[in-house]
């Protein structure tokens, strides 16, 4: 498969399937979408294979697990070199409440999503990681109020 495959219908439901459900098997995937086990198996480890799929994991609920806030934080950075980038870059990927961080354009350089216990747990994670770093300028925090929409399907 190229670097952006031109997925037919068997692929695509194979995917929307997937999305749906991780755990099933083989063969009840096959079943799902109208082909046979063999066809289905071979299609899904090319998906695999071209980087397509590119983990399996199960959605956890955060708040039963004591994580009751979702934190999205805007960071501007004052310093742009290298050393700078990579160094703030770093302090992030070694945080595990931090879910997701994106390199961004506009006023903020990065936005960050992260899960907390509460808002001291919040407020030793910027002064552990955030206030230290020489690199940031500024951050501007927005607790989440509510979740209306948390997917993790993307658009087949």
């Amino acid at each position: 498969m190229p670097d952006r495959p031109e997925l037919d219908q068997f692929e695509r439901a194979i995917l929307a399937s997937l999305q749906k459900n991780a755990r099933q098997s083989v063969q009840e995937l096959a079943d799902a979408i109208g082909l046979s086990t063999s066809p289905t198996w071979r299609r899904l480890k090319a998906l695999q294979d071209a980087g397509v799929i590119l983990e399996y994991v199960a959605r956890l609920d955060a708040a039963k697990l004591g994580y009751g806030q979702t934190v999205y934080a805007n960071v501007t950075l004052a310093k742009h070199n290298r050393d700078a980038l990579q160094d703030f870059e770093k302090a992030i990927l070694e945080r595990p409440e931090v879910l997701q961080c994106f390199s961004m354009t506009g006023s903020a350089d990065y936005i960050i999503r992260a899960v907390v216990k509460d808002a001291a747990h919040y407020e030793r994670f910027l002064q552990e990681v955030v206030f230290v770093n020489p690199a940031v300028q500024h951050i501007s925090s927005h607790f989440a109020l509510r979740e209306i929409k948390n997917t993790s399907a993307l658009p087949l």
